[in-house]
């Protein structure tokens, strides 16, 4: 089970919807991996969890942890990564809900 990422611009007017796939998802909470430790990235480890929104600085805060913690994905899940860290780390992006699928 992945997430289904809705952004929104500075107005919280809907922009688009993106996806994070469930191998991509498998490789971030990989239960060997120090995932825990980021405190808004661990918001996301639920499969089941409904929803969750970021904006302000919960969204800067998660941005950085997904940075921080880009060293633990591996090298074949790392361009999907960077496209879903460029994708909500846009200035024209200020708000994100993410929910499961």
């Amino acid at each position: 089970m992945g997430f289904d990422i809705s952004l929104y611009n500075n107005k919280e007017e809907f922009v688009e919807n993106y996806e994070i796939k469930e191998g991509l998802h498998n490789e971030i909470f990989n239960s060997k991996k120090l995932w825990r430790s980021y405190l808004e990235l661990r918001k996301l480890s639920d499969y089941y969890v409904d929803f969750v929104e970021y904006k302000g600085q919960s969204l800067i805060d998660l941005i950085d942890d997904l940075k921080r913690y880009k060293m633990f994905i591996p090298q074949h899940k790392q361009e999907q990564y960077q496209e879903f860290i460029d994708k909500i780390d846009n200035p024209a992006i200020s708000k994100i809900d993410v929910s499961g699928d």
